[in-house]
């Protein structure tokens, strides 16, 4: 197989894991650099294993299309949880032009055969990935999480560690379902919502909404 040049979006904690991830697939990754919101080209930034700094996202596309063929580098977001679910999306969007979005699967995770990952999913270290789920575009599945059959996760979501998604559920757009939390089979979890830490969702839970607790409620219930 031939190795392919992979560039991560980002320089921080999340983008070490995903580096982790692509060097776990040595036989199909290399790892160029990364890219971000600063112009230090060409130094070596990071955490315990420095990445070569591709300049600022402007800088950074400019420079990449001027690359053709092998060349040419996938790109993978390399941002992790946001203030706001919708920052990780206005990055990808600077980034519109670009049709290389790389889908890394850590060696050791387990994803199904008939599963189905869109450009820039991210399954983690110890990761299930059921039969027939479907896992949307920027999509991030955790160490040790697990999505059972049918889940389906939609664009720009993230499941933390740990955490269990029952079969057929759905997961949307930019929600968050947090570390250890587990959500029963056949629910749904609305878009930009956040499930806490360590929460069992019973029920469905509507978009923009917050939970925690067992069973999950809304936050400003358990803090009154």
């Amino acid at each position: 197989m031939t190795r392919r040049p992979l560039a991560i979006i980002g320089d921080g904690e999340h983008a070490q894991v995903i580096v982790d991830a692509a060097r776990s697939r040595a036989d199909e990754w290399v790892v160029m650099g990364c890219t971000g919101l600063d112009a230090r080209s060409g130094e070596r930034v990071g955490g315990r294993e420095p990445l070569v700094w591709l300049g600022d996202d402007r800088t950074a596309i400019a420079w990449m299309a001027g690359l053709d063929g092998p060349e040419r580098p996938w790109l993978v977001l390399g941002i992790g949880l946001a203030r706001d679910p919708s920052e990780r999306e206005a990055i990808v969007e600077r980034y519109a032009t670009w049709d290389q979005w790389a889908t890394i699967v850590h060696a050791g995770a387990i994803v199904s055969p008939s599963a189905t990952l869109a450009p820039g999913a991210v399954v983690l270290a110890g990761a299930v990935v059921g039969p027939w789920a479907q896992i949307g575009a920027h999509v991030v599945v955790n160490s040790a999480a697990i999505l059972e059959h049918d889940v389906v996760v939609d664009p720009y979501a993230m499941v933390g560690p740990g955490a269990i998604v029952g079969g057929g559920a759905n997961i949307g757009r930019g929600a968050l379902i947090g570390l250890g939390a587990s959500v029963r089979d056949h629910r749904s979890i609305g878009a930009r919502s956040v499930v806490g830490m360590g929460s069992v969702v019973v029920a469905d839970v509507a978009p923009d909404s917050r939970v925690a607790g067992t069973p999950a409620r809304p936050m400003d219930a358990i803090d009154d």
